[in-house]
C-alpha cells in the first residue's frame, strides 16, 4: 500500500486552487444549504474530490456529527485529508469506487453527490449504492451540470478541442447527464422516493482566464486528459481560442460566465418498500 509521501497531489492541488473557488464552491454552498445538515448528523460526500462538500457539511453537523468523503482518486483523497486536519468534526476519507463503497448499510442521514454521478460508469448502480448506505429516513442531494451549451466554460473547451481534431468526449462527460427526466427516472429506479428536481442558473467566477485555463488543463478530471493529447503548437492555438471565446465574459480581469445545474433532492425508502 502506498505511503502518504508517495501519493502525488499535484493535480488535486490545481483542482483545489482553481476549480474549487472558480467553479465549485458557490454551487456547493448552495447545495449544502438545500441539504441543511443538522448537528449530530452523519454525512457522506460521494465523489468528493478534495472534499469541499464534506468540509462545508462538517461545519453544520459539528463535533457530535460525522463527515465522510469518498473518491476513486488517491491524490484528491490525500489532499482532502490534509485540508481537514485539526477540525472539530470527526472526518474520514476513503479512496474507493462509489459503486462499491467500503461502508456499512443504513448509516448516513445525508448523502451529497455534487457533480459526480455523470462520471460513473453505471449511474443506476451509483444511485443504488448511495441509497444502500443511507438510513431509511436518509436523504440525498445530488447535482448535475445542465446541457453543454448552457455551461459556457465547458462548451468553449469542447469547441477548442474539436476544432483541433481531439476527441472531446472526456470534456463532454461533465454535462452528459443533463436530461431531468432521465435523472428522475434513474433515481426512482434505484429506489429513491420524494424526488424533487430544480434547475439553477448561476455564474462561475475565476480570478482570471489564466486561472480557468490552469484549472481545466491541470486540475479538471474531465478535460485535462483531452488537453494533454495536444501537441505544443496545437496547445498554443487551443489556449488562444479559449481566451478569445471567453474574453466577452471578463470584467476588470475577472472571468464570470453562466452555468446551469440541476439539483436533485430525494429520500431513501424504508426496506419494506414504503417511503421514509
Amino acid at each position: 500500500m502506498a505511503s502518504e509521501k508517495s501519493i502525488d497531489t499535484t493535480v488535486a492541488e490545481a483542482y483545489e486552487q482553481h476549480m474549487v473557488p472558480g467553479m465549485f464552491r458557490h454551487w456547493t454552498e448552495l447545495q449544502v444549504g438545500i441539504a441543511a445538515p443538522k448537528a449530530g448528523e452523519h454525512v457522506l460526500d460521494v465523489a468528493c474530490g478534495t472534499g469541499i462538500g464534506a468540509r462545508l457539511a462538517a461545519a453544520h453537523v459539528g463535533p457530535t456529527g460525522r463527515a465522510v468523503g469518498i473518491d476513486i482518486d488517491p491524490g484528491v483523497i490525500e489532499l482532502a485529508r490534509q485540508l481537514s486536519r485539526g477540525g472539530e468534526t470527526p472526518m474520514e476519507w476513503h479512496c474507493a469506487s462509489a459503486l462499491e463503497m467500503p461502508l456499512e448499510s443504513d448509516v448516513f442521514d445525508l448523502a451529497l453527490c455534487l457533480q459526480g454521478l455523470q462520471f460513473f460508469p453505471d449511474r443506476l448502480k451509483g444511485f443504488a449504492e448511495i441509497r444502500r448506505v443511507l438510513k431509511p429516513s436518509g436523504r440525498l442531494v445530488a447535482s448535475f451540470w445542465g446541457p453543454l451549451e448552457s455551461n459556457k466554460g465547458h462548451h468553449v473547451v469542447v469547441q477548442g478541442l474539436e476544432r483541433l481534431g481531439v476527441d472531446a468526449a472526456p470534456a463532454k462527460r461533465a454535462c452528459s447527464f443533463s436530461n431531468t427526466e432521465e435523472i428522475r427516472a434513474t433515481a426512482a429506479q434505484a429506489g429513491f422516493a420524494g424526488i424533487e428536481l430544480r434547475t439553477e442558473e448561476g455564474v462561475s467566477q475565476f480570478g482570471s482566464i489564466q486561472s480557468f485555463l490552469e484549472g481545466m488543463t491541470r486540475g479538471s478530471p474531465s478535460t485535462r486528459h483531452a488537453v494533454a493529447k495536444l501537441s505544443a503548437d496545437a496547445r498554443e492555438r487551443f489556449v488562444r481560442d479559449v481566451r478569445e471565446a471567453l474574453q466577452p465574459y471578463v470584467i476588470d480581469g475577472v472571468l464570470a460566465y453562466p452555468m446551469r445545474t440541476h439539483v436533485l433532492v430525494a429520500r431513501a425508502q424504508a426496506s419494506d418498500g414504503g417511503t421514509a
